[in-house]
This record gives structure tokens, C-alpha cells and sequence, in this order.
């Protein structure tokens, strides 16, 4: 059990570490410090920074947005889409505040197309479940004929840039902004796209 505190440890460190100063700007000695070891400790779990950086890039791939987000009672929203999409919406936002997602969203940003040993880090790599989501519940839409005939793809695309866009501008600082005032622009866009869309 301790081995995996520790471990687990050093990769809340390191998040911590890399969304402040960048890759680059990390070292092994300044994480060990904050965890509170030797840096040989860290060797003990991970060879390597690169490999500390790859195992937070896999954790948070692995985190599934439809898990967390799709949950039954939001599906019965699908009764009155408008509605389905404003709780949509609002509970992406919501997983998004968190201050892990915080840290993640401010490195990626920061390290967007640099090449960290094999991998090239893209933003677009981590957008892919919520487009392919969005594409599914705007194909069946469609064809239940409650939107307008529109590829159901654009449409993904459209409905998450102008999220994600609202996620780098207000849900990526260490100080979180009033959550209230994100909830509202997020409201305002579903409202906006929904007029857009609705047959």
C-alpha cells in the first residue's frame, strides 16, 4: 500500500511540477523534495522523468469522460434535447474545474507539439472521445428528426470548440474562476448552437 501512495504521490507532484514550469522546467531532485523522498526513491518507481511524463499522459487518458459525464439520469434528458445539452454541457464543465483537470489542461497547453522522447503531444488526441460522443448523439438526434439534417460530425466539432475554448480561457489557472460566470457563457453557447440546430 505504500509503494502505491508513493508512486501515486510523485505523479500528483510531478502534475504539479510540469503544469508550473513545463517538462523542461521539472526535475527529478524538485519532485523528490516535494514528495518528500530521495530522489533514488523516484528510480525506484520510474527510470526516468520521460517516464513519469508518459504515465500522467496515460492516467489521464484513460479517464473517460462518458463514464463520469453519460450517466442514466442525463439520458432521460434525451426527451427534451435542449435541456439534454445544457446538463451535458454543464457536468463536462464541471469535470473539467477539477484541479487535477486544472494542471492537465495547462500542461498540455504548454507542451502542445513538443516531442518528449516518442510521443508528440496534441491537443487533439484528447479531444477525440468528446467529438466522437457529441457525433453520436447529434446522429441520433438527426435521425429522431428533433435537428436539422447537418453531418452530424461538424456538428461535434462546432459544439466542442467553442467548450473547449471556454475550458483554456477560464478553467486553466490555479484560480479557479467563478464557476457561476463559466456555467453561464456554457448556457448561453448551448442556447446559441441549440437555435442554431433544432428543426
Amino acid at each position: 500500500m505504500k509503494q502505491q501512495n508513493t508512486k501515486q504521490k510523485i505523479l500528483d507532484a510531478s502534475l504539479d511540477f510540469f503544469s508550473k514550469h513545463g517538462y523542461s522546467g521539472a526535475s527529478i531532485r524538485q519532485i523528490a523534495r516535494e514528495v518528500g523522498v530521495r530522489e533514488s526513491a523516484i528510480y525506484n518507481h520510474y527510470k526516468s522523468k520521460e517516464e513519469i511524463f508518459n504515465s500522467i499522459l496515460d492516467e489521464f487518458k484513460t479517464r473517460t469522460i462518458t463514464t463520469k459525464i453519460l450517466s442514466d439520469d442525463l439520458l432521460d434528458d434525451l426527451v427534451n434535447p435542449e435541456k439534454f445539452l445544457k446538463h451535458f454541457a454543464a457536468r463536462l464543465i464541471d469535470h473539467w474545474n477539477s484541479p487535477d483537470e486544472r494542471k492537465f489542461i495547462r500542461l498540455l497547453l504548454m507542451e502542445q507539439f513538443t516531442k518528449i522522447g516518442s510521443r508528440e503531444l496534441s491537443v487533439t488526441e484528447h479531444l477525440t472521445e468528446l467529438r466522437s460522443i457529441c457525433k453520436m448523439i447529434f446522429g441520433e438526434m438527426a435521425k429522431h428528426g428533433v435537428i436539422k439534417e447537418i453531418d452530424p460530425e461538424l456538428l461535434a466539432e462546432e459544439f466542442t470548440a467553442q467548450l473547449f475554448f471556454i475550458r483554456t480561457e477560464l478553467l486553466s489557472s490555479d484560480n479557479p474562476e467563478k464557476i457561476k460566470f463559466v456555467h453561464e457563457k456554457v448556457s448561453r453557447h448551448v442556447e446559441f448552437f441549440w437555435n442554431g440546430i433544432k428543426a
